[in-house]
Order: structure tokens, then sequence, then C-alpha cells
């Protein structure tokens, strides 16, 4: 009976009216998980590279690869203190970086003031990939407290197929970006040092400059190189994660959104 009353002309003037709300909100569905689709990956590889910038071990561990205190004249002790210092300017309120090594007796700067302007360049560009860091990894965070738990606005099988397809997205681009790395790393260097700033500060001279000493192009590479794998790790691992739930509730995870009720269950035929 209820439902023959969606065949009266009040009824349908009801739904029609309902039909832009609606739209309104499958369209807001659809962007919210297209975002989280994005978000995710994008946290997942400014975190690493946050983390890379912040822990000082990976400068030292390039200092001892690479024999910077052999090539810059200052000690490995030197070099280890201002690896120190080089992190802390990208989390402190210093505008230079005034790194001071002890070199034949003296206290002495050990970058010039062409390298000082570089790494404020630098530095602004580094807190803004901590702030986009930031920012992905609070959507990640809300995405699933609010839109999967708590709301219940996506099923679990439906955040597991959007981690399998996020975890592949990863996949896909960091495989592209490493092959891209390894037929022309120095030319994709140059490029985005040319996209990410508007001076020509970081073009420095391998024989008397001593950042371009410390941090030569082959530690680029390998830290590039690293990063892209640990987060292709984790985006495997985001993907495996979303498939073996789907396999454990034996849903086909191509099966379309429609034929799933709130609770993930798969809606019998009627």
């Amino acid at each position: 009976m209820f439902a023959s009353l969606w065949t009266i002309p009040g009824a349908l003037g009801v739904r029609k009216a309902h039909r832009p709300i609606l739209s309104a909100m499958l369209l807001a569905r659809w962007l919210t998980s297209v975002l989280f689709a994005l978000s995710l990956p994008l946290c997942l590889v400014l975190t690493n590279v946050r983390f890379a910038a912040s822990e000082p071990r990976v400068q030292t561990l390039g200092f001892r690869l690479y024999d910077v205190a052999a090539t810059t004249g200052v000690s490995s002790i030197e070099l280890d203190a201002a690896a120190h210092d080089i992190a802390r300017y990208f989390r402190d309120d210093r505008q230079a970086l005034d790194t001071r090594v002890h070199l034949g007796g003296e206290e002495v700067a050990l970058f010039n003031p062409r390298e000082i302007g570089h790494m404020r360049d630098v530095k602004s560009l580094m807190q803004g990939v901590f702030r986009i860091q930031e920012l992905s990894f609070v959507y990640v965070a809300a995405y699933v407290c609010f839109v999967v738990l708590w709301s219940r606005e996506r099923s679990l099988r439906r955040f597991a197929r959007l981690l399998v397809v996020s975890g592949l997205m990863t996949l896909s681009l960091l495989g592209l970006t490493a092959a891209a790395m390894l037929v022309g790393f120095e030319q994709l260097f140059v490029q985005f040092h040319l996209l990410s700033f508007s001076n020509d500060l970081w073009q420095l001279n391998p024989a008397t400059d001593r950042l371009i000493q410390m941090f030569p192009l082959e530690f680029w590479f390998q830290v590039s190189m690293v990063i892209g794998a640990v987060t292709m790790v984790e985006a495997a691992l985001v993907a495996l994660g979303g498939l073996v739930y789907l396999r454990r509730a034996r849903g086909p995870w191509r099966r379309g959104f429609g034929a799933l009720d709130r609770s993930g269950d798969a809606v019998p035929a009627r």
C-alpha cells in the first residue's frame, strides 16, 4: 500500500523535489571518496619526505657513503653537528642557516651567503610540504573516523575497495616515477628546481660550495629511490589489507556499490 503512494501526483512531486538534494548528496559522497583516494598516497609520500628531512641520520649516512669529509675538508664530527643543525632549521623559526664549524683552529661559517639564501628558499618549500602532509593526514584520519566508523556512510567492504584502488594507484604512479628517475634523474632534478624556486641560488659550484659537496646529485637520487621504495611497500600493504578483508568477507570487490547495504553485506535479489 505504501509503495502505491508514490504513484499519486502529490507523492511524485515530493520525490522530484528531493532529487536535487539526493544528487548533491551522492556527488558529495563521491567527491569525499575520490579525495580520500588521492589524499592517502599524498600522505604516505610526504610523511616519508618529512621523516627524511627531519632525521639527521639520513644526512650523516650520506656523508659517509660519499666521503664528504674528504671532499669538504670538514671533519665528520663537525659534519654530523651540521646535519643536526640543518634538521632543526626546518623546524625552528630561524630565517638564516647560520651553521658554524671549526676549521684550522677557528670557528667559521659552513655556508656562504649564496648557499644560505638557497637554504632559506628550501626551508620555505619544506614548510609548505609539511603543511600539505599535515592536511592530508588529517583528512585521511577524519574520513576513516567519521565517514567509515562513525556515520557508516561507507561500509567496510566499500572502504576496503577504496583502499585497494588507492594502494594500486600509488604503486602505479611511483613505479612510473621510478622508471623516469632511472632514465633521466638529472634532468628531473633540474626541472624540479626550475619549478620550485624563482631564482638561481640553487645553481652552486661543486668545486667551492660546501652545500653541494655535502649533498651531491647521487645523494638525492638514493634518498628519492629509498623514499619511493618505502612508500611502495606501504601502498602495497594498504592494498593487501583491503584485498584480505574482501576475501574474508567473500564479496567480489568489483561488485557495484548499489549491491551492498549500509553494513557492507550483499542485498539479496528480489
